[in-house]
């Protein structure tokens, strides 16, 4: 039991420590996506 808990413990704290690091990392990956696509809609204009 006190393997379970310390098992559930470890997933938590690493969700809380790398879901905003994640976020991050796809807000960049949109923000990289909408960069491209105005530099082609520029290029083709």
């Amino acid at each position: 039991m006190k393997t379970i808990s310390i098992f559930i413990l470890l997933i938590y704290w690493s969700i809380m420590i790398f879901a905003p690091v994640m976020s991050k990392d796809v807000k960049l990956g949109r923000a990289k996506i909408n960069q491209t696509k105005i530099l082609e809609q520029k290029t083709q204009g």
